[in-house]
């Protein structure tokens, strides 16, 4: 037997507990109001009975027919279940109670069709109730199947643009470090280094649902620290952070999409038109801003998987907190993303 199926025995095992439990309570101050052993003992009778075809239908013959869309064979047997618990009535109030113990339910001469009806009317309900319970626990199971189905999605969708992003900005790395190699730059030693502080990052601090928003920023500032030794000339990038960053939590690896895009389509050697990198923290209210002078002239030939990539992630991992706005014109690529964290 499976987890679910020990779980669904259990939940149904103290229902059966619960509503033997009320039943009894309710006997128990009906006998205690009235001090009729005789009513009493009728009460019980019927209450049994009550039970009974409660738990034939929901234990039975609601998960064997109806829930399989049975539904002609579990109006038959709806049909025979009322039938044999009112045959079951009759014999046990009006034939063995008056020959045994002097009482009966119903008075003398009462036809069978009226004492059909009366039974039919206090114990419909009890298909009705076991019915409901049936539908309200598969509908619950469904939810819960599809709940379930939805989150491994995710994080199956999830893994598999985390692993696209990852080797997308190493292999653009790598070729910066050996850009710097190719030149024998002195810049290339620091290069690596940060290159271990970032790989660090982005294989062990990455792997937890949320780091610290001070560590991805560094990861930022260490990824544009990066690129400057990657240009022999000077190139001219601006990474300002304002407002008090403490102990905000961000999913990691979120926000190198758009500095990267940046870097991979922006002039960057204009003094006049750095690229600008704006991160504004409040409270828990995150801005960032990127606004890069296009390059007409120089394309990136490996295509742009970041972008595509970060909308997505944004959707799976903040829905509805988020807003995230792209502009071109004839100069200028500026990315808005705002977040709460």
């Amino acid at each position: 037997m499976n987890a679910q199926a020990t779980i669904l025995k259990q939940k149904r095992w103290r229902l059966l507990k619960a509503v033997i439990f009320v039943l009894l309570l309710f006997m128990g101050f009906q006998y205690y109001l009235d001090f009729d052993a005789d009513l009493s003992l009728l009460n019980l009778d019927f209450t049994v009975l009550k039970m009974m075809i409660f738990f034939v239908n929901y234990l039975w013959l609601y998960p064997k027919l109806f829930r399989k869309k049975q539904y002609l064979k579990w109006a038959i047997g709806i049909l025979l279940l009322l039938l044999f618990g009112l045959a079951l009535r009759y014999t046990v109030e009006e034939i063995i109670y008056p020959a045994y113990l002097g009482f009966r339910n119903y008075h003398e001469g009462t036809t069978l069709i009226y004492y059909a009806k009366d039974g039919f009317f206090f114990l419909s309900p009890w298909i009705i109730f076991s019915t409901v319970f049936g539908l309200v626990e598969d509908w619950t199971k469904m939810k819960n199947d599809k709940q379930a189905l939805e989150q491994q999605n995710t994080q199956a969708e999830l893994a598999l643009l985390k692993s696209q992003l990852n080797p997308h900005f190493l292999f653009n790395t790598l070729n910066s470090i050996y850009s710097l190699a190719y030149q024998k730059s002195d810049k290339a030693p620091d290069a690596i280094l940060k290159l271990s502080e970032v790989m660090r990052y982005m294989l062990y601090d990455s792997e937890d649902k949320v780091v610290l928003l001070e560590k991805e920023l560094q990861y930022l500032h260490s990824f544009v620290d990066l690129q400057k030794a990657r240009f022999k000339e000077n190139i001219y990038v601006d990474l300002l952070v304002e407002g008090p960053v403490t102990n905000q939590l961000i999913m990691p690896v979120l926000l190198i999409a758009f500095v990267e895009n940046a870097f991979k389509h922006g002039v960057l050697s204009d003094p006049s038109d750095p690229v600008l990198i704006h991160v504004i923290v409040e409270g828990n209210h995150l801005q960032l801003n990127v606004q890069n002078k296009i390059n007409h002239q120089l394309k990136d030939q490996t295509g742009g998987i970041g972008l595509p990539n970060i909308r997505r992630r944004l959707e799976l991992l903040y829905p509805g907190r988020h807003t995230l706005n792209i502009k071109e014109n004839d100069t200028h690529y500026i990315c808005e993303l705002s977040l709460q964290l």
